[in-house]
């Protein structure tokens, strides 16, 4: 974590509605920008980029700005994304695929996601910038037929 501002990555169950309406156990990518600091940050503008398989890298940063509630963040406060929501906002061809294929489109490929932020400090003038965030995430089904995904994260 740099300055008062940190990026955390995390799995979190959930479940997934499919065609005909059903849900799947589905675990989530909850991507995490928490203030640390004892003062408000400012100005917050989240960046991010994801690849699939180490391919065209994509600018998630639309989409992150999009969701955000606000654009600061209180001390002990926190942003939160869904990155499997971002990847298909941020990445044209694994929307695509999702769309006439459903969810299993997007399984058992790794997915390159960086992050970072800029922000100012209550009362300070010049901007700050946290390090770069690096993970590789891949969604896959827990056995070949069942229905259930799990989520592997690894920091590289």
């Amino acid at each position: 974590m740099d300055g008062n501002l940190g990026f955390t990555l995390k799995a979190f169950p959930s479940t997934l509605r499919i065609t005909g309406g059903r849900e799947i156990p589905f675990a989530r990518a909850i991507l995490s920008l928490h203030n640390a600091g004892g003062v408000t940050a400012a100005g917050v503008v989240p960046h991010a980029t994801l690849s699939e398989e180490r391919g065209l890298v994509h600018d998630a940063t639309e989409a992150l700005n999009r969701a955000m509630a606000a654009d600061s963040i209180p001390s002990g406060g926190e942003l939160t994304w869904d990155v499997y929501d971002l990847l298909l906002a941020a990445h044209p061809g694994v929307a695509s695929k999702v769309h006439l294929w459903g969810y299993k489109a997007a399984l058992n490929w790794w997915i390159d996601f960086s992050a970072w932020a800029e922000y100012r400090e209550e009362g300070a003038d010049s901007p700050v910038r946290t390090g770069i965030c690096r993970w590789r995430l891949r969604w896959s089904p827990v056995q070949p037929t069942a229905e259930r995904v799990e989520l592997s994260i690894e920091a590289p």
